[in-house]
């Protein structure tokens, strides 16, 4: 069994998910139990910042998320890299908003088509839509010094804050606009309001920083000495940084179970908390599937510990903090908000 188990909220983002009125929430004890009585911390950056700096080489960790997962999936290059979220948006009362469950993943028959058919709309640009496998898709170009934020963000809200800012970043949203053009009528959004599935409004360009990718950064990274974690789910930086350490993430289970190999010092579980199903649906298949159980296994002995990162904080919880039985069980979204 590893010694620890951390859960990742991977899409949570309280500004976006914030909870509807209380009394129609059901209460999630064995999550409440974890955000009472834990140890919380900062996450100044984010998880994926807290990721690479526990599981990847300096050089790595220095790198933004896209340049990381094109070192990963792409031959090298001297372009820049930006994640490209295929995301839908809707007509609100007075704005565009992006639709809560507006994240979406398309099928790899999908991506493919869409990354063939950009290549021949933009056969004389240097832009270059690149499918990897992933919800993200990857978009490459000239360098820019422009990128937008994560769009988990603002599921559910104005997109507009954002999106690229600042002069540098008109190429970038003008680019935007024409794929909005683009694919409003394409043949995979027809199929998919055919499906009953949520159309591609536009792709949302994020985690980029200007090229500077160290020729030694591969090499550094699966030289160095770093702890050895089983990986679960699916990121396309989470998942880039264990490959490049040769390593190859994990499904997620459909629960609990004794995870990873038996040398792994952790299991980290990425939960998506954005779709469909919705916030609070995803929080309670988390609690029955995994947090109930990994707290018996925490009071027998079984784990040294469990941490969930959420948003912009960790919670780090042991089995001697379980008896912080003086300490109340706020409600769940309390403690999130």
């Amino acid at each position: 069994m590893a010694s620890e188990l951390i859960f990742i909220l991977s899409d949570f983002f309280p500004r976006a998910q914030s909870a509807p009125l209380e009394q129609a929430l059901p209460r999630l004890a064995a999550l409440e139990t974890l955000l009472g009585s834990s140890q919380s911390s900062p996450l100044p950056e984010g998880w994926r910042a807290w990721l690479a700096a526990r599981y990847a080489s300096a050089e790595l960790a220095a790198l933004a998320p896209a340049a990381a997962a094109a070192l990963c999936a792409l031959p090298p290059s001297a372009a820049q890299y930006w994640l490209a979220t295929p995301v839908h948006y809707f007509a609100g009362i007075d704005r565009v908003q992006l639709h809560p469950a507006g994240l979406l993943q398309l099928s790899a028959a999908e991506q493919a088509e869409l990354s063939t058919d950009f290549a021949t709309l933009y056969a004389d640009a240097p832009w270059r839509l690149h499918a990897v496998g992933a919800r993200e898709m990857l978009l490459s170009g000239e360098p820019l010094a422009a990128s937008g934020a994560d769009p988990a963000q603002f599921a559910g809200s104005d997109p507009a804050p954002g999106l690229p800012q600042g002069a540098p970043a008109a190429t970038l949203r003008r680019l935007g606009v024409e794929i909005e053009m683009w694919l409003h009528g394409h043949r995979i959004n027809l199929e998919r309001h055919a499906r009953g599935e949520l159309p591609v409004t536009t792709l949302w360009f994020w985690g980029s920083l200007p090229p500077a990718v160290p020729a030694a950064a591969l090499a550094a990274h699966t030289a160095a000495r770093l702890p050895l974690a089983t990986l679960y789910g699916r990121d396309v930086y989470a998942e880039a940084l264990w490959r490049l350490r040769g390593l190859e993430p994990q499904a997620l289970p459909a629960g609990f179970q004794s995870p990873g190999s038996p040398d792994a010092n952790a299991a980290i579980v990425l939960w998506p908390s954005l779709g469909a199903e919705g916030f609070t649906s995803a929080l309670q298949r988390l609690e029955a599937q995994w947090l109930r159980p990994a707290l018996r296994a925490l009071r027998a002995g079984e784990l040294a510990g469990i941490r969930l990162l959420a948003a912009a904080t960790s919670y780090r919880l042991r089995r001697l903090h379980l008896l912080r039985f003086w300490r109340g069980r706020a409600a769940w979204w309390e403690r999130l908000s």
